[in-house]
């Protein structure tokens, strides 16, 4: 629950800007909402592919999420622009995309298929070389005026470092495989839950694992809200 005080500075941002939070995640909405206070709070789904080429960030996975959550911020603004939006408060587009990665730079976003899900489990629990990994939060930040470019725009991303237990019993991952929990979630599992259980250690920020660092993310918006 947000404290008296958050939800004040929360209250004060919503009546200068239009807070556009860029994602169809349900768990970022409540962090943002919920955690934070921003209750006038307007969702857009992003239009861009997420189809960047993997194999140009080999050496660079963390460079990876970082320009997937730019992109899909800078869609949404263009978005913003077809519409044909009325003057009126700027926007602040708040934009987020979270991925695993490996000990071995290998990127992992939403498993495609209940068969990849199983795997990568397997391979997080069970495979040393997969532990520990990290879950990796880019967030984009764009104060937007209609009709004019963007006045500010900030991309960081947050760590989190998640170790795996290597003796789950393999009976579980295949229950939680069929439950399609973690199927539209990076990795295919979620901290929050059920698959909770696999995980022995964490270490950073739980919110960044669940989407969006909180934090990070509170403190960029009153950074980028405050003149």
């Amino acid at each position: 629950m947000v404290s008296s005080h958050g939800s004040r500075i929360s209250h004060t941002i919503a009546s200068k800007f239009d807070i556009i939070l860029a994602s169809s995640s349900p768990r970022r909405y409540e962090i943002l909402h919920d955690v934070m206070g921003i209750k006038e709070l307007t969702l857009m789904k992003p239009s861009f592919a997420e189809d960047l080429d993997k194999s140009v960030y080999q050496d660079n996975p963390i460079g990876y999420v970082c320009d997937t959550s730019r992109c899909k911020a800078e869609g949404i603004v263009g978005d913003l622009k077809r519409m044909n939006c009325e003057q009126g408060k700027p926007k602040l587009v708040i934009c987020a995309d979270t991925v695993v990665i490996d000990s071995n730079n290998r990127i992992y976003e939403k498993p495609k298929s209940k068969e990849i899900q199983l795997q990568n489990l397997k391979n997080f629990c069970y495979s040393k070389g997969y532990s520990p990994l990290k879950v990796v939060t880019a967030v984009t930040i764009i104060r937007w005026k209609c009709e004019e470019d963007y006045q500010i725009r900030k991309t960081f991303h947050e760590t989190t470092d998640i170790v795996c237990d290597d003796e789950i019993p393999l009976k579980l991952l295949e229950d939680y495989v069929d439950s399609e929990d973690g199927i539209n979630v990076a990795g295919g599992f979620k901290i929050q839950g059920m698959s909770a259980m696999i995980i022995k250690k964490i270490d950073g920020d739980y919110y960044n694992v669940v989407g969006l660092p909180l934090n990070r993310t509170f403190m960029a918006i009153i950074h980028e809200t405050s003149d």
